[in-house]
């Protein structure tokens, strides 16, 4: 499975192996990017989280009620006008430390992925909606491919309860790019005067890891393929070959 599957790309979930993916939740609000800094993040911080396997074509839908499901207490009673949303958290990988600051952190980002509005029952609820969240509106059916997510990418979800109306809660401004507290989750760390290391010695280890290599060097993007001149190195990780590309585990 690529690393980055296109929206279009159909996917058969009786022969493709899903991927690990990590949500995290809380009420009222997203949590920071900076939150992620240590990897694999704190204890205090997985105790609220879902580990879910499933396929790119997962939609916000299939999150929501995967999330409700595991864990009804999150939502109000009722729970109509309930507003979950979702941001993928991740790391800059072109950020660059200061030149000697091999220890700098690094630099985490947030981008808005949707949000679902929890409507009216219907019918069936029992047999076709066992977690009783009736219709869902606003980005239900967009999908992880859709948003560009990334195998490897965080999820943070936040569940807003209706206003005191019964209006609708909106979602809060996007948070800006933070610096972490944390060298581990950041970009590739500096060498000797300020050289970047050999390939072989990165780090980005843990649950974020691009193998023993570390991030690969050069000028590229988040979820774009890797430069050729940038993928090779010794040692294993990953998924490569000889000559070959390295994609990103997750």
């Amino acid at each position: 499975m690529a690393l980055q599957p296109t929206p279009d790309q159909k996917i058969d979930r009786q022969t493709t192996t899903p991927f690990l993916l990590r949500l995290y939740y809380r009420s009222n609000g997203f949590h920071s990017p900076n939150e992620f800094s240590t990897v694999p993040p704190p204890s205090w911080l997985q105790q609220s989280s879902l580990q879910i396997y499933t396929w790119p074509s997962c939609t916000l839908a299939e999150l929501t009620t995967l999330l409700t499901t595991a864990l009804p207490s999150l939502l109000p009673s009722p729970s109509v006008g309930t507003r979950i949303g979702y941001r993928l958290v991740f790391p800059d990988t072109r950020s660059v430390p200061p030149s000697g600051a091999s220890d700098a952190p690094g630099r985490w980002l947030s981008k808005e992925l949707g949000s679902v509005i929890l409507g009216q029952g219907h019918d069936y609820d029992q047999e076709n909606d066992p977690a009783g969240l009736g219709r869902m509106d606003g980005d239900a059916q967009k999908t992880l491919a859709d948003a560009r997510f990334v195998i490897g990418d965080y999820i943070s979800c936040a569940v807003f309860p209706p206003l005191a109306d019964g209006s609708v809660a909106p979602l809060p401004p996007a948070t800006p790019a933070v610096r972490g507290t944390s060298g581990r989750g950041g970009p590739p760390p500096r060498g000797e005067n300020g050289r970047p290391p050999r390939p072989g010695r990165g780090q980005f280890q843990g649950d974020r890891a691009f193998g023993p290599q570390g991030v690969p060097h050069g000028e590229w993007r988040r979820g774009e393929r890797v430069p050729e001149y940038a993928r090779s190195g010794r040692g294993g990780g990953g998924e490569r070959e000889r000559g070959g590309g390295r994609n990103r585990p997750y």
